[in-house]
């Protein structure tokens, strides 16, 4: 990660704006407080890792707490539909009238 300090940022956005595309950069300000700049492609690639994270997590978790059954035909595709209905979104129905 390459790393500038917040007035050369400033100074040289342009610059720093093209070497993002290809790895992030960190820009520390006096104080020691620090931002990350990163392509949005990235960005939007890390958000999803980490949800998928997140969920692997919170089912690990159920199990070790015992909140789990055993699995069925019926409750797998009840979860798949879930899953299905969440990263699709519900199909909402035109209004009649």
């Amino acid at each position: 990660m390459e790393r500038t300090s917040a007035n050369d940022f400033r100074s040289n956005l342009k610059e720093w704006m093209e070497s993002a595309r290809t790895e992030p950069i960190k820009i520390t300000r006096k104080s020691g407080e620090s931002f990350v700049l990163l392509n949005s492609d990235e960005f939007e690639k890390l958000q999803i890792e980490l949800a998928n994270l997140r969920g692997i997590t919170q089912g690990l978790s159920d199990v070790i707490q015992g909140r789990t059954r055993p699995a069925t035909d019926q409750s797998t595709n009840t979860a798949i539909e879930r899953a299905k209905e969440k990263v699709l979104g519900k199909r909402k129905k035109a209004a009649v009238g």
